[in-house]
């Protein structure tokens, strides 16, 4: 009886490993489902139909005249003209908030509020010389 129910449990453990091995093989498979094996490729994202998830997603920002400040999400990034390399998950719906703080005090500051509900921009420009 023992021997029965061991054959029988290596029989499960091993067609199991089998099982994903051609999942991970197979590209079709890789991509449906509520899981993921495969992690997201740099510079890219993926949509699970409730957020987003980039890894290194890059960004363009620039803006005219001038150089400014860049603010996402209340957090200094850096000064345009600037790469964004983008990393994280954001839900559907959620905003993303961009400020720039143009370094000629003569000009306003500029914002623009991203609301998910596809891929990010892959570049964002602002014109320092409109209101």
């Amino acid at each position: 009886m023992r021997r029965a129910l061991l054959l029988v449990l290596c029989c499960v453990l091993l067609s199991s490993c089998e099982t994903i091995k051609e999942i991970r093989e197979n590209d079709t498979l890789n991509k449906l489902g509520s899981f993921r094996l495969n992690s997201v490729r740099p510079n890219s994202y993926w949509y699970d139909g409730k957020s987003y998830e980039y890894n290194q997603y890059e960004i363009d920002i620039t803006s005219a005249p001038g150089r400014a400040h860049i603010i996402l999400n209340d957090k200094y990034i850096g000064d345009t003209p600037f790469k964004y390399s983008f990393t994280g998950t954001v839900d559907r719906d959620e905003r993303l908030t961009f400020r720039i703080m143009p370094f000629d005090e003569k000009m306003k500051p500029q914002g623009a509020v991203l609301r998910i509900r596809e891929e990010l921009p892959r570049q964002i420009f602002f014109d320092l010389n409109s209101k």
